[in-house]
């Protein structure tokens, strides 16, 4: 699933001819440079995005993120992992745990003691019983990216298109002047 990414020809010409002036390991340090802003610029508004989308904070989202840079360009890469209710806040009540903005959750339970309170985790029985317990988790952020691909896609590829674009113009301006 690669984004559909189109240039205005004259844009990319004459940034072409611009980047072709510089010396080679000028070339390299603009490219490195632009490549590495717009992958921050990218992981920051795609946090932003998905924590409106699934009604988190960005912290969340971007515990669960990497990129990288490769040959092939940026890549973005959101883990498949439910974001554990303990992280979201979650707090004992009379009637369960209360999580805000999620809501309440009714006969669950944040133990007192042992390894899964040392964790504070979010557990809920299945059964009469005592045990067997379940752990309960919140909103799964690499859920959001499959459930709508083309609306990140798109809004992904536009910042990161434009971002790249004036980042690479600035570098070569600014190499171009501490050149003399």
């Amino acid at each position: 699933m690669t984004p559909d990414i189109h240039y205005d020809a004259s844009d990319f010409q004459r940034v072409a001819d611009l980047f072709g002036r510089l010396p080679r390991d000028m070339q390299v340090i603009a490219f490195r440079r632009a490549a590495g802003r717009t992958r921050s610029v990218t992981e920051r508004h795609y946090a932003r995005f998905a924590s409106r989308h699934i009604d988190v904070a960005q912290k969340h989202i971007k515990a669960r993120m990497r990129s990288a840079l490769d040959a092939e360009g940026v890549t973005l890469t959101v883990k498949s992992a439910n974001i554990p209710l303990n992280e979201l806040g979650a707090s004992q009540r009379g009637y369960g745990v209360h999580v805000r903005g999620r809501g309440r959750y009714e006969g669950a339970f944040i133990p007192k003691t042992g390894a899964a309170a040392a964790a504070g985790l979010v557990l809920k029985r299945i059964g009469a019983d005592r045990l067997p317990t379940n752990m309960l988790f919140g909103p799964n952020p690499a859920n959001a990216v499959a459930r709508t691909p083309k609306v990140y896609e798109d809004l992904l590829s536009e910042i990161a298109r434009g971002e790249f674009t004036s980042v690479i113009l600035q570098q070569i301006a600014f190499l171009l002047s501490r050149r003399g």
